[in-house]
């Protein structure tokens, strides 16, 4: 006898209300099982395990597809089916949070290494600047003196020298002062890295004090090379007085002019632009020569970086001018950067402003180290 509406009725509402009970069942047991589990990846395989346990409690459930189940078979069997993408689902999300997990273990792990490793950097930098500090100041003090008499030789104080006699001189007055130099550079380094070169503020005339010395101070080394130092401006610029260290932006036009007579081309001239722009000064220095790729322009500022075109028969420099002029520009206010055109000419441009916000006091350059919890 084909069955009625009723009676499809009533098995469908039977269907729905054990399958309501089956689901209800599989809920509370998973959640026993998830709160069981010790690790993530375990909750599968209990779940699969309770599957296999349930599937067979059902009677009907091993038999062949061409055998008819009954209402509450046919309810849990769909409901262990969902039961199982459930469990699937589990287990693709076991296994994600597995791999986060690893992932972030081995992330704190690098972590961790890294701050060691950088405080171990740190402690042997520290040792490294107070023996360079220390080093460089015991050999500055004997140079001076070599210099010193050997400027006398030259001058003919200690008496008259034949030719060979005066080029010999003369070498060890280039050589000393050059060593002097490099002493210098590597005792701004230590100063500035420790935080102890501190900007002494007064109003500066840069033009007064500061280029025209530093120009006076250079003519042996333009000399040498055959070149000169003039300025583009057809009028220098009244009053170019800022706030700032005298001593200190002696340093930056010393190593920016002295950057230029090294790496330009002989014979020719160092040209300087001094702009009077609102509130600040733009200088720009350029020289001819053999300027600096695009890959390398970016890294002249680092530390113990080296120009890439470098007169083999010229005594190299530390690499550092142009790294310890750019952290006394900044202690300023200002900016700098520079501008090539490979195989033509090199350009180091910076600003400086005139007025300062209100200083107390002397205030320290502070280091571009990381701090030791980086």
């Amino acid at each position: 006898m084909q069955p009625t509406h009723d009676d499809k009725a009533r098995q469908e509402k039977d269907f729905a209300a054990v399958q309501l009970e089956e689901f209800k069942k599989l809920f509370e047991t998973s959640l026993k099982l998830v709160q069981q589990a010790r690790r993530p990846e375990d909750v599968f395989d209990k779940l699969l395990a309770e599957y296999e346990r349930r599937f067979i409690e059902i009677p009907q459930a091993r038999l062949t597809n061409d055998v008819e189940l009954d209402v509450e078979s046919r309810a849990k069997i769909q409901a262990l089916m969902l039961f199982a993408r459930f469990a699937e689902s589990l287990k693709e999300n076991a296994d994600v949070q597995l791999q986060l997990k690893q992932r972030s273990e081995k992330l704190d792990r690098l972590m961790q290494r890294l701050r060691k490793t950088n405080r171990e950097l740190r402690r042997l930098n520290a040792h490294y600047l107070d023996m360079m500090g220390f080093v460089s100041h015991e050999l500055r003090s004997p140079l001076i003196s070599i210099l010193g008499f050997a400027e006398l030789l030259d001058e003919g104080y200690l008496g008259e020298l034949n030719m060979e006699q005066q080029n010999s001189v003369q070498i060890i007055m280039r050589v000393t002062s050059n060593l002097i130099d490099m002493i210098k550079n590597y005792l701004d380094l230590a100063k500035i890295e420790n935080g102890e070169l501190a900007v002494n503020w007064m109003p500066v005339d840069l033009h007064t004090d500061v280029i025209k010395p530093t120009i006076t101070q250079l003519e042996s080394q333009l000399f040498t090379r055959g070149m000169q130092i003039e300025t583009r401006n057809e009028r220098i610029p009244e009053n170019i007085i800022v706030e700032g260290d005298p001593d200190l932006l002696k340093v930056v036009f010393m190593n920016i002019f002295s950057n230029a007579i090294k790496y330009g081309r002989p014979d020719t001239t160092i040209y300087y632009h001094v702009l009077d722009v609102l509130d600040r000064f733009y200088f720009s220095i350029t020289n001819e020569g053999e300027g600096v790729s695009p890959e390398h322009i970016e890294k002249i500022f680092n530390k113990f970086t080296q120009g890439e075109y470098h007169d083999p028969d010229a005594p190299r420099g530390t690499g550092l001018g142009l790294y310890n002029t750019r952290c006394i520009v900044e202690a300023h206010g200002g900016t700098i950067w520079a501008e090539s055109e490979q195989g033509s000419w090199f350009k180091i441009c910076f600003t400086l402003p005139k007025k300062q916000e209100r200083r107390t006091g002397q205030v320290k350059i502070k280091s571009a180290l990381p701090s030791a919890a980086d």
